[in-house]
């Protein structure tokens, strides 16, 4: 693991930094997030720091599938959808719809995003923050483990919408990322689906959803 991207300096973007070079001091990181204050506040010489915002940095910066090997989104946005979406400009539009009520009422724990998204999790808690993901148990309850998110949300009929769930992995406890293979993958499937699409982003307790319909 040579290059990883932090998007974000937050709370969690801090977190995200501590775990990595413990669990990957070898790596270099890079940290990118639009407040002035944020990147103050986490820059130091053992890593790269950019203030700027963290998806525009990638559609400028992310040029194919080999460079990162990991990034890492800890902002309060679904980072793969607003990328594709500046990365399909100036030929495709996209803009957020409704997403269906049945794949509402089929989701745990939903709550309302800003630009359309819903963010759902299989915990009805705050999870420790140092969870190790475990396959088969939750951490917090000890209780066997409920079908992976990122399965159940592929497994949802969604009539009318190509469904596209990215699986977001674990690199250190409590922290996922996502290869810069997997964004381009379905930046070529939301190309060439003509309709309406359901992209998801999830690990094994936590994602994000949004529905959106392209116009050319």
């Amino acid at each position: 693991m040579k290059h990883i991207w932090i998007i974000g300096a937050g709370r969690f973007g801090k977190k995200a930094v501590s775990a990595i070079k413990k669990c990957y001091p070898e790596s270099s990181i890079t940290v990118v997030d639009h407040c002035p204050k944020a990147c103050e506040a986490i820059a130091e010489s053992a890593l790269t720091m950019v203030c700027m915002d963290g998806v525009s940095y990638l559609n400028r910066y992310m040029m194919d599938a080999d460079e990162p090997d990991w990034i890492i989104p800890v902002i309060p946005v679904h980072l793969v959808y607003e990328w594709i979406r500046l990365r399909l400009l100036p030929d495709i539009s996209i803009v957020p719809v409704d997403i269906p009520e049945n794949v509402r009422r089929s989701l745990p724990n939903v709550f309302p995003g800003n630009m359309g998204e819903i963010f759902v999790s299989n915990a009805s808690f705050v999870c420790p923050e140092n969870c190790s993901e475990p396959r088969d148990m939750c951490t917090h309850t000890r209780m066997p483990r409920k079908q992976s998110l990122y399965q159940a949300i592929a497994a949802l009929s969604c009539n009318g919408f190509l469904n596209l769930v990215l699986q977001s992995e674990q690199l250190a406890p409590g922290i996922g990322g996502i290869t810069p293979g997997a964004l381009f993958n379905t930046l070529a499937a939301v190309r060439q689906f003509p309709e309406s699409i359901l992209l998801s982003t999830a690990c094994r307790c936590h994602g994000v959803v949004q529905a959106f319909r392209k116009i050319i």
